[in-house]
């Protein structure tokens, strides 16, 4: 029932496009081309998806089976979800049944349990994790996680629990490939022994030092994942943004969660970065959550079976919602996959406990048929509507621009301006897109100035582009768009002709990546522009051992090699670009160059012919036929060329110099 319910609550979301970072994570990660390469766990850094191999490899998987058909991915996203709801009516029932709790949760711990499941499936809140396609590193996370949990209990209810033990560091271990928060993993499967299982820590110790000394060991594994600090600039102590401005945000964030988790209404993909609070502005909010935090601890010392409850919230909220900043997001919805777990157990708990006069009076038939009816009538009440409110958000997932405006209408930030505005540009609304831009921009969104300028430069307006682009690199230079920006800074100084600067910022993007095909190219361009044509040739073997059949970087590098005299090079590059293209009318027209520079007449006019004949309205095509036909004496047929070029291009120079020349031979 709980598969059928999280496949009929999300059925409309099958169809959703790829949004946002599913850009970076999905349609422009190379990482997920080739499951037989290394690559496919270890993408790009700042990725959504970097430190994160367990994911990456799930979406190289889907690549594999499907591309980039946007059903598989949601399809997978969705059979996630549902295997999570299953784990968490798991790992309810076995906590539910332990000691610590009444009889009557013990005796009634399915129903209890189910009941917190399939509101825990259902509820909108988590929909971000389920249509959000990159956000399945939250649901692979939480899926190890509990079972994890699941797995370490069960261990505790077999003589020999060996395998149990097994699976739950198997399970955390590859969690820990998944995402950064797994990390409290371990943890938590301490506290539940010290609640459930045994008197004191000690004896816990003493029973499962095995399992535990297991769980502890999965951390290397994400040791080894953020070794190489994939999103350093993102996430971290090292990415910029104070623990304490991030700490001041939280308390706020913490009441959003619960306001929605109580209330899922006007939910928001994205809350902008966190601003700068003092600890007045946090104060009321900071309060409230230290209270929660103060019933927890009461509860561990009077009701440690409830008090374990408001651990998990915190526990498993605290990766994200503590001190260590997370730069780009203040927060995020999807961080609440797990820590809800908490939230519906314990209000089944309380409904539970308000209904025990009906249920622990319930011994006749008659009785036991109402109490079921009610127990059944209150879930239904409960999650009918929920699921709808799912159903209805899934449709928000539409586009990026409807989810933009979603966002900008209810948390407008200098980051939902940006959003909106990025989205606007995608289907064409220039105008209403460089608003938003430039009012995210003004307020010290320094994406906006990215964004900004890949908008300009579009529609041709290079020097505000070159002006929001260097903006953006002299406030973020180290962030992930930061190689976009160079490379789109280098094509407008290009446009310019401003070729030294050009060169400077591609030289700056083969740094950060070394195997920048595009950069290779566009530098070859460079100093080909500039004549510096020794390592403009080197640069273009290069590329062009990537790109064999850029025909445009073939011929600059057979101009390059004749300009330098090396004819045979030169003539050889002109040869391939025509294997490679025997269309293109440049080719024919620098072959028709090189034999005139070298005096093979003949071989001029058969390439200039061939020239002529796939372009009659080619100027340059009629002046090198000219050109070779008056090598050969025929000054008739040469004039004769001559003058359909200027017929063609009135203004071309070396055209009317020919004619002149043929007119004055005669």
């Amino acid at each position: 029932m709980l598969c059928a319910v999280v496949l009929a609550t999300y059925a409309n979301a099958l169809g959703g496009p790829f949004i946002f970072d599913d850009q970076e994570a999905i349609v422009d990660n190379i990482a997920i081309r080739d499951l037989g390469s290394r690559a496919v766990i270890a993408a790009e850094r700042e990725a959504p998806v970097a430190g994160r191999p367990v994911v990456n490899l799930s979406l190289a998987l889907n690549y594999a089976a499907g591309g980039l058909n946007v059903r598989g991915y949601h399809a997978v996203n969705i059979l996630l979800h549902a295997l999570c709801a299953l784990a968490v009516f798991g790992f309810l029932v076995r906590t539910f049944g332990r000691r610590g709790f009444s009889d009557l949760v013990n005796a009634h711990r399915l129903d209890l349990a189910f009941a917190a499941a399939l509101v825990w499936a259902v509820h909108p809140l988590n929909s971000e994790v389920v249509d959000y396609t990159t956000e399945r590193t939250e649901s692979m996370m939480a899926l190890c996680y509990l079972l994890t949990m699941y797995s370490a209990i069960r261990a505790l209810d077999v003589k020999r629990g060996s395998g149990w033990i097994l699976a739950a560091i198997a399970s955390c271990a590859i969690g820990m490939g998944c995402k950064e928060s797994m990390v409290t993993a371990p943890v938590m499967v301490v506290i539940f022994d010290r609640v459930f299982a045994f008197t004191s820590l000690r004896n816990a110790l003493t029973a499962r030092w095995r399992l535990y000394a297991g769980l502890a060991a999965t951390w290397t594994v994400l040791v080894a994942a953020t070794w190489s600090g994939p999103r350093i600039h993102s996430a971290g102590f090292s990415s910029g943004m104070s623990p304490w401005t991030y700490l001041l945000n939280q308390p706020g964030m913490i009441v959003q969660y619960l306001r929605l988790a109580a209330w899922p209404q006007g939910l928001v993909l994205d809350y902008g970065e966190p601003a700068a609070l003092t600890l007045a502005d946090a104060l009321p909010q900071s309060i409230f959550v230290v209270l929660l935090l103060a019933s927890t601890a009461v509860a561990f010392a009077t009701l440690p079976s409830l008090g374990f409850f408001g651990a998990w919230f915190f526990v498993t909220l605290a990766p994200t919602s503590s001190i260590l900043p997370i730069a780009t997001e203040v927060g995020a919805e999807r961080r609440m996959y797990l820590p809800l777990v908490a939230v519906v157990a314990v209000a089944a708990l309380f409904v539970a406990w308000l209904c025990r006069p009906l249920f622990a009076n319930a011994l006749a038939a008659r009785r036991l048929q109402m109490a079921t009816a009610f127990e059944i009538g209150l879930l239904a009440v409960t999650s009918i509507p929920l699921a709808a409110l799912t159903i209805a958000r899934n449709r928000e997932y539409v586009s990026s621009l409807v989810m933009a405006q979603t966002v900008c209408d209810r948390w407008p930030t200098p980051t939902a301006h940006a959003m909106l505005g990025v989205s606007l540009e995608a289907v064409g609304r220039h105008d209403e897109a460089v608003d938003h831009l430039r009012q995210s921009a003004a307020a010290g969104y320094s994406r906006a100035h990215y964004h900004l300028g890949g908008a300009l430069f579009n529609h041709h307006q290079t020097n505000e582009s070159i002006h929001e682009l260097n903006a953006f690199l002299d406030r973020s230079p180290e962030l992930f768009e930061a190689v976009n920006a160079r490379m789109l800074l280098a094509r407008a100084y290009m446009d310019e002709q401003q070729w030294p600067l050009a060169t400077e910022q591609l030289r700056q993007v083969l740094v950060i990546q070394r195997a920048n095909v595009d950069a290779l190219g566009l530098l070859a361009d460079s100093l080909f522009a500039q004549q510096q044509l020794e390592e403009a040739i080197a640069r273009y073997r290069v590329f062009l051992a990537e790109r064999p059949t850029d025909v445009g970087a073939r011929i600059n590098l057979g101009v390059s090699y004749a300009t330098l005299g090396r004819t045979d090079e030169a003539q050889a590059a002109f040869r391939t670009a025509l294997q490679v293209d025997a269309r293109d009318v440049r080719v024919h027209r620098n072959l028709a160059a090189l034999a005139l520079n070298v005096g093979d007449a003949p071989g001029a006019e058969r390439a200039a012919r061939q020239a002529v004949a796939l372009a009659e309205r080619d100027a340059l095509a009629h002046d090198l036929l000219g050109r070779a036909l008056g090598t050969q004496g025929r000054v008739a047929e040469a004039r004769a060329e001559f003058e359909k070029a200027l017929a063609i291009d009135p203004s071309f120079a070396q055209a009317r110099d020919d004619l002149a020349l043929v007119r004055a031979a005669r």
